[in-house]
């Protein structure tokens, strides 16, 4: 899971399967949106910065830090997750410094990882900060909650608080995630603001061949997926409906002989493999009358009844 603070919220929980998202961001770049977009499914999270309508990053991380993609990759990533429709889409607002300070965050390469904040002795990171001039972001972050703090050659730069779009000057230490329960600290070196290299990803490339790409992929996944299923469940309808045909014979076989067998095969050709109840009772139905020939009511009828209780268990 990707931790970043919220901004000014300007979508909420969005259902992006029913978005195109390439003509989505089309429109975010046509009004100089600042800010960023971030989708949350089972397998992972992605972010999709913006700065003044050019798309500055993307990032994708999978549940458990198992995968981590960049740029293009990414974009193709949450296209993915978010056609098969397992994704959660929020858009948030920020100031273009903020959006600068997330960039440098999210490409960051951590110095401490999600440290339980009770064992650390937070003064010792922040004396190594100041000593070795450190470009940093702390990160603290509990209950779906972060705090953020950024560190220029040693010195604060400020906060970023649940909800913020400017980097600001003070937190408050009564409500601050720190005070939270299982509260985690990571610490991130990263590029000073000055040092970034943007790039425009929408401006080098055309997003609607990605996403039409990957649209295809996911649907022809899916396809192949379902007919698995199908042929799987009929593999299983196959294989239970000879289990109960080699159980009636045995059953028969032991109530009336070889010509119960024999009646069982006649009788039993007209059961699908689905066995459903209809085709269940007339084969019931059919037995009887086939094995009335040879046998007595009172053994057909302990037969049937053995047949029944066998095929409900």
């Amino acid at each position: 899971m990707i931790f970043l603070p919220r901004g000014n919220p300007v979508r909420k929980k969005v259902d992006p399967a029913r978005i195109n998202l390439p003509e989505a961001m089309e429109k975010l770049r046509g009004s100089a949106f600042t800010g960023y977009l971030r989708f949350d499914a089972s397998s992972g999270s992605g972010i999709i910065l913006f700065r003044e309508g050019k798309l500055i990053s993307s990032i994708y991380l999978e549940e458990g830090d198992a995968q981590r993609l960049i740029a293009y990759d990414a974009i193709a990533k949450i296209f993915a997750i978010s056609i098969s429709g397992d994704a959660v889409l929020n858009i948030y607002r920020q100031s273009a410094d903020l959006v600068l300070s997330m960039h440098a965050l999210l490409h960051g390469n951590y110095l401490l990882k999600d440290v339980d904040l009770t064992r650390l002795d937070v003064s010792l990171p922040l004396e190594r900060i100041r000593n070795e001039g450190l470009t940093v972001c702390l990160r603290i972050s509990a209950l779906n909650q972060t705090t953020l703090i950024f560190y220029d050659q040693g010195y604060a730069l400020g906060f970023v608080h649940e909800g913020s779009v400017e980097l600001e000057q003070t937190a408050d230490v009564a409500t601050s995630v720190a005070c939270l329960p299982g509260a985690k600290f990571d610490m991130l070196e990263i590029q000073s603001a000055d040092d970034l290299v943007l790039a425009d990803l929408m401006g080098s490339a055309d997003l609607g061949p990605i996403w039409q790409r990957t649209r295809n992929d996911v649907l022809q996944d899916r396809h192949q997926r379902e007919e698995r299923e199908v042929r799987s469940q009929e593999q299983n309808q196959s294989n239970r409906r000879q289990h109960i045909f080699g159980n009636f014979k045995a059953i028969a076989g032991n109530h009336i002989g070889k010509f119960g067998v024999n009646q069982v095969e006649k009788a039993f050709a007209s059961v699908g493999s689905e066995l459903s109840s209809k085709e269940m009772q007339s084969y019931y139905i059919e037995l009887q009358r086939l094995a009335r020939l040879v046998a007595e009511p009172s053994k057909i009828e302990s037969m049937i009844a053995e047949m029944k209780k066998k095929f409900d268990s």
